[in-house]
Protein backbone atom coordinates (compact mmCIF):
# COMPACT_ATOMS: atom_id res chain seq x y z
CA UNK A 1 0.00 0.00 0.00
CA UNK A 2 1.28 3.19 -0.95
CA UNK A 3 0.73 7.29 -1.03
CA UNK A 4 1.76 10.34 -1.25
CA UNK A 5 0.64 13.83 0.53
CA UNK A 6 1.51 17.40 -0.58
CA UNK A 7 2.59 19.08 2.15
CA UNK A 8 3.65 18.24 5.60
CA UNK A 9 6.20 18.62 8.04
CA UNK A 10 8.01 15.09 6.23
CA UNK A 11 6.99 16.61 2.14
CA UNK A 12 8.68 14.42 -0.05
CA UNK A 13 9.88 11.88 2.34
CA UNK A 14 10.08 8.34 1.71
CA UNK A 15 9.45 6.30 4.46
CA UNK A 16 8.90 2.31 4.44
CA UNK A 17 6.78 1.46 7.59
CA UNK A 18 7.27 -1.99 9.28
CA UNK A 19 4.58 -2.62 11.41
CA UNK A 20 3.07 -6.25 11.51
CA UNK A 21 -0.19 -5.10 14.00
CA UNK A 22 -2.78 -4.05 11.68
CA UNK A 23 -4.18 -0.89 13.53
CA UNK A 24 -0.84 0.89 14.24
CA UNK A 25 1.02 0.57 10.39
CA UNK A 26 -2.66 1.61 8.95
CA UNK A 27 -2.94 4.91 11.51
CA UNK A 28 0.96 5.48 11.36
CA UNK A 29 0.07 4.84 7.34
CA UNK A 30 -2.93 7.44 7.75
CA UNK A 31 -0.81 10.31 9.79
CA UNK A 32 2.83 9.96 7.77
CA UNK A 33 0.80 10.51 4.96
CA UNK A 34 -0.76 13.66 6.30
CA UNK A 35 2.45 15.42 7.23
CA UNK A 36 3.29 15.07 3.68
CA UNK A 37 5.38 11.69 3.24
CA UNK A 38 5.02 9.09 0.58
CA UNK A 39 4.44 6.01 2.76
CA UNK A 40 4.89 2.63 1.62
CA UNK A 41 4.18 -0.10 4.14
CA UNK A 42 5.06 -4.04 4.82
CA UNK A 43 3.64 -6.28 7.77
CA UNK A 44 6.48 -8.28 7.33
CA UNK A 45 10.25 -8.01 7.34
CA UNK A 46 10.47 -10.39 4.10
CA UNK A 47 8.06 -7.81 2.72
CA UNK A 48 10.29 -4.70 4.10
CA UNK A 49 13.48 -6.50 2.65
CA UNK A 50 11.69 -7.18 -0.89
CA UNK A 51 10.28 -3.65 -0.77
CA UNK A 52 13.65 -2.17 -0.01
CA UNK A 53 15.83 -4.21 -2.66
CA UNK A 54 13.20 -2.18 -5.61
CA UNK A 55 12.68 0.94 -4.49
CA UNK A 56 14.41 3.83 -2.48
CA UNK A 57 13.62 5.26 0.87
CA UNK A 58 15.04 8.05 2.85
CA UNK A 59 13.65 6.44 5.70
CA UNK A 60 13.70 2.82 7.74
CA UNK A 61 10.64 2.88 10.30
CA UNK A 62 10.48 -0.19 11.80
CA UNK A 63 8.98 -2.28 14.83
CA UNK A 64 11.87 -4.80 16.12
CA UNK A 65 8.78 -7.84 16.70
CA UNK A 66 7.99 -9.16 13.81
CA UNK A 67 6.01 -12.67 12.93
CA UNK A 68 9.16 -13.81 10.46
CA UNK A 69 12.51 -12.64 11.28
CA UNK A 70 13.82 -10.88 13.92
CA UNK A 71 14.00 -6.90 13.46
CA UNK A 72 17.92 -6.74 13.99
CA UNK A 73 17.89 -8.93 10.82
CA UNK A 74 15.54 -6.79 8.82
CA UNK A 75 17.63 -4.12 9.46
CA UNK A 76 20.49 -5.72 8.51
CA UNK A 77 19.05 -7.10 5.06
CA UNK A 78 17.40 -4.09 4.11
CA UNK A 79 20.46 -2.14 4.72
CA UNK A 80 22.48 -4.65 2.28
CA UNK A 81 19.72 -4.54 -0.23
CA UNK A 82 18.62 -1.43 -0.56
CA UNK A 83 19.75 0.56 -3.38
CA UNK A 84 20.64 3.89 -1.09
CA UNK A 85 21.05 3.17 2.59
CA UNK A 86 18.10 4.71 4.48
CA UNK A 87 17.81 6.32 7.82
CA UNK A 88 17.01 3.56 10.19
CA UNK A 89 14.67 4.60 13.50
CA UNK A 90 13.26 1.66 15.37
CA UNK A 91 9.99 1.68 17.68
CA UNK A 92 10.02 -0.80 19.78
CA UNK A 93 8.16 -1.79 23.21
CA UNK A 94 11.67 -4.29 23.82
CA UNK A 95 14.40 -2.77 25.75
CA UNK A 96 17.83 -4.42 26.20
CA UNK A 97 19.22 -6.33 24.71
CA UNK A 98 17.02 -6.04 21.82
CA UNK A 99 17.56 -1.89 21.49
CA UNK A 100 21.44 -2.63 21.63
CA UNK A 101 21.25 -5.16 18.59
CA UNK A 102 19.32 -3.21 16.68
CA UNK A 103 21.33 -0.55 16.67
CA UNK A 104 24.65 -2.72 16.41
CA UNK A 105 22.50 -4.16 13.30
CA UNK A 106 22.36 -0.23 11.62
CA UNK A 107 19.61 1.61 13.78
CA UNK A 108 20.50 5.13 13.85
CA UNK A 109 17.13 5.98 16.30
CA UNK A 110 15.73 3.88 19.12
CA UNK A 111 12.68 4.80 20.49
CA UNK A 112 10.86 3.42 23.15
CA UNK A 113 7.07 2.41 22.97
CA UNK A 114 5.12 4.09 23.93
CA UNK A 115 5.56 6.67 21.70
CA UNK A 116 4.53 10.48 21.42
CA UNK A 117 3.44 10.68 18.12
CA UNK A 118 5.45 14.35 18.28
CA UNK A 119 8.40 13.30 19.61
CA UNK A 120 8.41 10.50 16.45
CA UNK A 121 7.45 12.99 13.89
CA UNK A 122 10.56 14.89 15.13
CA UNK A 123 12.85 12.56 14.89
CA UNK A 124 11.35 11.44 11.45
CA UNK A 125 12.16 15.07 10.31
CA UNK A 126 15.60 15.13 11.69
CA UNK A 127 15.91 11.90 9.90
CA UNK A 128 14.79 13.37 6.46
CA UNK A 129 17.01 16.30 6.95
CA UNK A 130 20.47 14.40 7.61
CA UNK A 131 20.08 11.91 5.32
CA UNK A 132 21.56 8.02 6.17
CA UNK A 133 23.44 8.64 9.47
CA UNK A 134 26.25 6.56 11.45
CA UNK A 135 25.51 8.69 14.95
CA UNK A 136 22.88 5.96 16.63
CA UNK A 137 21.09 7.46 19.38
CA UNK A 138 18.66 6.23 21.77
CA UNK A 139 15.34 7.90 22.83
CA UNK A 140 13.19 6.68 25.40
CA UNK A 141 9.45 8.19 25.44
Amino acid sequence: MQGQGSRGELAAGRILLVEDADDIRDAFGVLLRAEGADVATAATGREAVELAGRKAFDVLLTDLGLPDIPGDILIREVLATAPVRPHVVVVTGYGEPYASRAREAGADVVLTKPIEWTLLLQQLRKSLQSGSGDDAASVAA
